[in-house]
């Protein structure tokens, strides 16, 4: 597969495939998100992970001023369990207003999660862009 193809599978799957996350935000409400998890897959960070990159990007496409702030955590001791797992949605004035805790769940229940925790609307069908 040539570089340019790559580069519109890419595309597509961040602005018409990731249906879950075609929504839009209320930028009056909403700042951004903070997500916080280890490096590392175990200790139930992985779904955490998955969210991060299956997710994400189509809601910073489709919210280009939406703040998506991530902090990875580098756990070398893998018998310490302490290290947070949690999304925190943002106001505008930065306050956390709700938060999800992301440990041992999957990147689509997390996704749900998010869905029922956060004021949105989807986007419209004739707005969504396919390349």
């Amino acid at each position: 597969m040539s570089s340019v193809a790559k580069q519109l599978k890419f595309l597509n799957k961040i602005s018409s495939t990731t249906k879950q996350a075609q929504i839009l935000l209320d930028a009056a409400k909403y700042s951004g998100i903070k997500l916080t998890f280890q490096v590392e897959n175990h200790h139930g960070h992985m779904g955490a992970r998955k969210f991060w990159h299956e997710y994400l990007p189509t809601l910073q496409f489709y919210n280009p001023n939406f703040k998506i702030n991530v902090i990875r955590i580098k756990n070398e001791n893998k018998k310490f369990q302490g290290v947070p797992c949690i999304l925190e949605i943002l106001s505008n004035d930065n306050n956390v207003i709700n938060s999800i805790d992301m440990q041992n769940k999957t990147d689509d229940t997390i996704m749900n999660e998010f869905l029922k925790k956060i004021e949105h609307k989807p986007v419209p069908e004739e707005s969504l862009i396919k390349i």
